[in-house]
C-alpha cells in the first residue's frame, strides 16, 4: 500500500494540484529523514522544527519562522533545497503509479477541502475518455472505476504533517512554473519545479507537451 499526500496552490483564478506517494514498508524512514532535514535546517537557519512549512507564506517572507529573521532571499533559497530533499530522498522510494507496482493507495490532504463525495463517486463511475477517439467496443468513454483507492480521502491538518507542508511545497513550484510572478522570478522559484521532474510520472499523461504528465484544463 501506498500513502498519497496531497494539496493544491493558486489563486482565484487557477490552482495547482500535487501528490506525493510513499510506500508504507518506507514511510517510517522517511519521516525520520524529513525530521533530521528539519533539524538540520534549525541548525543552520535558526527555523523552528515545529513551525509550519506553508509554501505561500513561506516565500513571501511572512509568519515568525525562527528566533531571529530568515530573509525573503534565504527562504526562497530553502524553498528550492526542500525540493531537492525531496528528489534526492525520496525518488527510489516513490513508485511509478499504484497499479504497475500492484500496490493501493490511501489519499491524505489537507484538511478544509473536502473531495470526500467525488472520490466515492468516481470510486463507482469513472468514465473515462478513449485517447484514440474510440474504444474497443466503440465506446468514446469507458468506465474505470478507482480500483486502487481504498477507503475516503483522510484529512489532517497541514499544521501536523511534515508530508503535506512538502506537498504544498510542491504544489507551488508547480504553480509559480505555470505561472509565473517577477516579484517570485527574481527568486527563480519560476524555475524551482524542475528540481521535482525527476519525480514526475509522465505515464499520468501523455499528452503532456513537456513530457511529466502534467494535467492542464483552460
Amino acid at each position: 500500500m501506498h500513502f498519497v499526500y496531497m494539496d493544491d496552490s493558486g489563486d482565484e483564478n487557477v490552482r495547482a494540484y500535487s501528490a506525493l506517494a510513499i510506500a508504507d514498508t518506507d514511510w517510517k524512514d522517511i519521516f525520520s529523514q524529513i525530521k533530521a532535514y528539519r533539524r538540520e535546517l534549525k541548525k543552520q537557519h535558526g527555523i523552528f522544527v515545529t513551525v509550519e512549512f506553508h509554501a505561500t507564506e513561506f516565500v513571501g517572507g511572512r509568519g515568525r519562522i525562527a528566533q531571529g529573521v530568515v530573509f525573503k532571499g534565504t527562504r526562497c533559497r530553502i524553498f528550492r533545497e526542500t525540493l531537492s530533499f525531496i528528489v534526492e530522498r525520496l525518488m527510489n522510494r516513490i513508485n511509478t503509479n499504484m497499479r504497475k507496482s500492484g500496490s493501493n493507495a490511501l489519499i491524505i490532504h489537507d484538511h478544509g477541502k473536502d473531495y470526500t463525495s467525488l472520490v466515492r463517486r468516481l470510486c463507482v463511475y469513472n468514465p473515462i475518455q478513449s485517447m484514440y477517439g474510440r474504444w474497443g467496443d466503440g465506446r468514446s468513454h469507458k468506465n474505470i472505476p478507482l480500483d486502487n483507492i481504498l477507503e475516503d480521502i483522510m484529512f489532517r491538518d497541514s499544521a501536523r504533517s511534515y508530508f503535506i507542508q512538502l506537498v504544498d511545497f510542491c504544489a507551488y513550484a508547480l504553480f509559480r512554473s505555470e505561472h509565473p510572478l517577477p516579484s517570485k522570478s527574481k527568486y527563480k522559484l519560476d524555475e524551482a519545479f524542475q528540481e521535482l521532474h525527476g519525480i514526475c510520472i509522465p505515464a499520468c499523461f501523455s499528452g503532456d507537451p513537456k513530457k511529466l504528465g502534467i494535467i492542464r484544463h483552460t
